[in-house]
């Protein structure tokens, strides 16, 4: 065998090992984790009294063909993105001038064709760099969603739409600052090209933005003056960010569940955040409850919090004398404060996260003999 067939078959096993990792994860887990996991549901319908309904929307979500259908469709796009990268020299990808490859160069007519082969070899590695960024973060947050007793199939459905979108936009901005030796800065929030630079910051540019495709997204739609949100002063961006104890990777899962900012979350429904995430009930409630007094005071709530008020209960039992003490602090009125502390006492939902907390805390049978007493 010659030094070129070696190298192929290396890039072939290249590709089949670092795409077996998808189905080996997705087969231990459902073998020998998920019966945890619903053991864990379980207790929660039981001691919650929930109704019979939300168990068979849980395990309509967990069933072997749903893993099986979500695996095969990520590993399809994995494949693929790993084809690019590898094998696309060998598949002749580059050779054949293309719209999506070659943008606007296509229609230049000073540009010959070598240099539009040279240009389009170019694209597809930064698409294959996109899809590598995005295939190491895809595979740290399944590992982690494994650890967690979290893998459910919505995760590789993610994972492999995030593979795609994380390769185009590479792709796009590939052809937005015009190829290699032009340099980009995903954190810049300017519209404008970049001096050009070495083809080293380029490449580190795509692959980053593989991980991080918000940036490129946010980079793209600043360039060409879209705008995700109104600026008028009375539209408030309170993102997830605000919430005390939620990490990056918490932020990503609730937006899965389509939880983007603190609005979504303070008025979202406790059970199925419960059923459909593997974080405790304690944790959600604090975050829901936190999100509330966010949604109430918005950027006002640093004020709050550095006076040891972080949820919406710990406005319960204030007197109306240090709510007047806090209304000269800070930057609140009284009358917003006062209407906030009504709030949280007669809110029925609060009453039953505080409850729920209460009943999901119970883990040995002394305590819960002294709940009932």
């Amino acid at each position: 065998m010659d030094d070129v067939s070696m190298i192929l078959v290396f890039r072939i096993l290249t590709l089949a090992i670092m795409v077996a990792f998808l189905p080996v994860c997705a087969y231990t887990y459902y073998a020998y984790r998920l019966g945890q996991r619903k053991l864990e549901v379980e207790r929660i319908l039981r001691v919650l009294a929930i109704t019979s309904e939300y168990r068979d929307i849980y395990t309509q979500d967990i069933g072997k063909m749903h893993f099986f259908v979500a695996v095969m469709f990520t590993m399809g796009i994995a494949i693929a993105g790993f084809g690019v990268l590898l094998l696309s020299s060998e598949l002749g990808l580059a050779d054949t001038p293309t719209l999506l490859l070659a943008g606007t160069r296509l229609t230049k007519a000073d540009c010959n064709a070598g240099c539009l082969i040279d240009y389009q070899h170019g694209a597809l590695l930064a698409f294959g760099l996109g899809f590598l960024g995005a295939y190491i973060w895809g595979l740290q947050g399944i590992f982690r969603r494994y650890s967690m007793n979290d893998l459910l199939p919505i995760a590789f459905y993610h994972f492999g739409l995030r593979m795609i979108l994380s390769s185009f936009i590479a792709l796009l901005i590939y052809h937005a600052v015009g190829g290699f030796s032009t340099k980009f800065d995903p954190t810049s929030q300017e519209s404008q090209l970049l001096t050009p630079t070495s083809d080293g910051v380029l490449i580190l540019t795509v692959f980053l933005v593989g991980m991080f495709p918000q940036k490129g997204v946010r980079w793209l739609t600043s360039k060409i003056g879209l705008s995700g949100q109104d600026n008028h002063p009375s539209v408030r961006d309170l993102s997830l960010n605000m919430i005390e104890g939620m990490t990056p990777y918490d932020v990503f899962r609730l937006e899965e569940l389509g939880i983007d900012t603190c609005y979504d979350l303070a008025n979202a429904d406790f059970i199925p955040l419960l059923l459909k995430t593997s974080y405790g009930a304690r944790e959600i409630i604090d975050w829901l409850l936190q999100a509330k007094l966010c949604v109430r005071f918005g950027d006002a709530t640093e004020e709050l919090r550095a006076r040891g008020i972080r949820t919406i209960t710990d406005l319960e039992g204030l007197d109306d004398d240090y709510l007047e003490t806090l209304a000269k602090e800070t930057s609140l009125i009284l009358p917003s404060l006062k209407q906030a502390t009504q709030k949280s006492v007669s809110d029925h939902n609060i009453e039953r996260l505080k409850r729920a907390a209460e009943l999901l805390g119970h883990y040995w049978e002394g305590d819960d003999e002294k709940a009932s007493g």
